[in-house]
């Protein structure tokens, strides 16, 4: 049997994948879709890392603004998932706490099933008034042996500009997330302010990676 078979070949004389030198960065070799999945007649790909291990978390509720942070209603409330009401007492999110109690039964509250990033915040927003909407995405990190506050972190806080009709959307695109790294268990949410009394609605997608070098 010969030598020279690829598998008995040391790596400095292996050739990169086919298409490997006119790839971007930042893809991975991938199959494509081809006719079914259960076919084999796919061809070789370089997809965006991005699209690779994707996670989807939908927010969407409505509130009427406040100068104090308001998150989700507990699970008990007949408006729950959707009304954002509950004041968290501070204007800003290091300003507060939550209870383990309130974290855990907030109908806006999401866990994460993996360690991850977030990669992007996108959505539509309304607003009867032209005031400015803050929206904070935190996480919290419950712990089982304790009953202690928490302060929320913030995965990414932003301002929007209402419209000043709640017939007129307002575009949401946050790529560039300040603290995008969530780990498995943490229970991530919105909470939403502005100046005051606007009806706010919202309708978000967050969405994490899995595939990524940042988490350890």
């Amino acid at each position: 049997m010969a030598a020279n078979e690829h598998k008995n070949l040391q790596d400095a004389n292996r050739h990169n994948p086919l298409g490997y030198e006119s790839a971007n960065n930042e893809t991975v070799l991938s199959k494509g879709a081809g006719s079914s999945a259960d076919a084999r007649d796919g061809v070789l790909q370089w997809a965006a890392r991005s699209t690779m291990g994707v996670t989807n978390y939908k927010m969407q509720g409505y509130t009427t603004g406040t100068a104090n942070f308001q998150h989700g209603e507990d699970v008990a409330d007949n408006k729950s998932p959707f009304l954002i009401d509950v004041d968290y007492g501070s204007t800003t999110v290091a300003g507060g706490s939550l209870s383990p109690s309130a974290f855990f039964r907030m109908g806006q509250g999401y866990v994460a099933p993996e360690n991850a990033n977030v990669s992007s915040i996108d959505g539509w927003l309304t607003s009867n008034t032209a005031n400015v909407v803050v929206i904070a995405i935190c996480k919290v990190t419950p712990s089982p042996s304790s009953t202690a506050n928490v302060v929320p972190t913030i995965i990414d806080e932003f301002e929007v500009t209402g419209g000043a009709n709640n017939s007129l959307l307002v575009s949401i695109n946050q790529t560039e997330i300040t603290t995008p790294l969530i780990r498995q268990g943490d229970i991530i949410f919105p909470m939403i302010k502005d100046s005051s009394g606007s009806s706010i609605y919202m309708n978000l997608t967050i969405q994490t990676m899995t595939f990524t070098p940042q988490i350890s």
